[in-house]
């Protein structure tokens, strides 16, 4: 059996009597466990995929029970290149994932399996999750065209540009080589930040841009 593992690097309680991992006050890390629901949210968009997709997956804690959930919807996607026009659609349930959690001395295990076994979703999965500083783009960025095959022009880039840096918890799936999420046969990684969280946006428009990159979600989504 396989299992679902989120080892942290830095020393932590839980399970035993220790106190969990505290946000650090000056990067604004959240805490893990966490009091408070984690979130994050996927998204494949661009021209080439037949509809836009979306992944929004929640972190909690509830005693010794770690849960990971995830809802999902399909929309329209554009025929033109950037930013996909905004979803009507509901979300639905997409699977659902319980177990229990302890702490290590290099940090923390979560193991954790999905009942019933979801389609296209993995039943079991195993995290490693590390305190981690990424660069965020604000809500609404776009990838903007340029050429992303024979490199004759410039490249597609992002617009605006500028980044902020956002302290959160990344959480590769081991399983699938820790790879930038692309919708297309994996799962992962996450990045639980605090707050509303953020949004890996990867725009697949063919020779037009193919990127990936974290994004402030849009208040109105």
């Amino acid at each position: 059996m396989k299992y679902l593992a989120l080892a942290l690097p830095l020393a932590v309680g839980g399970l035993q009597g220790t106190p969990p991992v505290r946000a650090d006050s000056s990067l604004g890390f959240p805490a893990l466990p966490s009091p408070v629901p984690l979130h994050f949210r996927q998204m494949l968009a661009g021209m080439v995929p037949v509809k836009t997709r979306e992944l929004r997956w929640m972190l909690s804690f509830v005693g010794k029970t770690a849960r990971l959930t995830a809802t999902t919807r399909s929309c329209a996607t554009s025929m033109q290149p950037g930013d996909p026009p905004p979803c009507r659609e509901s979300y639905a349930k997409a699977v659902a994932y319980s177990g229990t959690w302890q702490t290590r001395p290099y940090g923390m295990e979560v193991w954790l399996e999905a009942q019933p076994v979801p389609e296209n979703f993995p039943s079991e999965m195993r995290l490693i999750c590390l305190k981690t500083v990424v660069g965020v783009l604000p809500a609404g960025a776009k990838l903007l065209p340029g050429d992303a095959c024979d490199g004759s022009s410039p490249p597609p880039r992002w617009q605006p540009g500028q980044t902020k840096d956002v302290a959160l918890w990344h959480c590769s799936i081991q399983e699938d080589s820790a790879k930038p999420w692309s919708g297309h046969g994996n799962v992962g990684p996450f990045a639980f930040a605090g707050g509303a969280g953020i949004e890996w946006l990867y725009l697949n428009n063919d020779c037009a841009g193919q990127e990936g990159a974290f994004r402030f979600p849009s208040a109105a989504k």
